[in-house]
């Protein structure tokens, strides 16, 4: 026999012996196996879920009427939309503002919610930002600066443009009269 020969022959007769020893063993071990795998994912699936909702239920009970109420809100007008932001703001968000990263947050949440808007949508949405930025600088250097905030401040006038009723020709008159009589000609 060939050295080939011989070792497919050695394969085979192993893979007929493990077959026989543990053929009723393997199927239940592997069918075993897979639903203690698929237990402990649920139970670490749940326990991260609890731990994110901080204290909230998962397994089962009832959630807060505070978050079935917005997981339950459907907005179809911009009032609608203004409302339920503003009840996520309030349950979830404002208790984080005073914290060193909420500014990233704020930056990635922007992101993830404009995704899925068109250039345009985004556009008007960066304009509303960069004008409340604006609004904020200036109250900065308001607040830096001391002075009080006027609505409406008026242009310094020009020296040169006041109104002058009467045209003043005698002037003209006598630089341009070189004859003393009045002919023409």
């Amino acid at each position: 026999m060939t050295l080939k020969a011989k070792i497919s022959e050695k394969e085979a007769e192993r893979a007929r012996q493990l077959a026989e020893d543990d053929e009723g063993e393997s199927v239940i071990d592997e069918a075993e196996q897979r639903r203690r795998d698929k237990q402990h994912q649920l139970e670490t699936d749940l326990a991260n879920a609890s731990a994110l909702l901080s204290g909230t239920s998962v397994s089962g009970k009832s959630l807060p009427t505070e978050i079935q109420e917005l997981l339950s809100f459907t907005p179809k007008t911009k009032d609608d939309f203004e409302a339920y932001s503003k009840k996520i703001f309030d349950a979830f968000i404002r208790k984080h503002q005073e914290k060193p990263l909420y500014a990233v947050f704020v930056e990635m949440h922007v992101k993830a919610l404009a995704q899925s808007l068109r250039d345009v949508d985004v556009r008007k949405a960066a304009s509303g930002l960069t004008a409340l930025a604006n609004e904020k600088q200036k109250e900065q250097r308001e607040k830096a600066s001391g002075k009080k905030k006027t609505k409406t401040a008026s242009k310094p006038a020009l020296a040169g443009t006041r109104s002058v009723s009467k045209v003043d020709t005698a002037a003209y008159e006598e630089a341009l009269d070189d004859f003393d009589d009045d002919d023409f000609m």
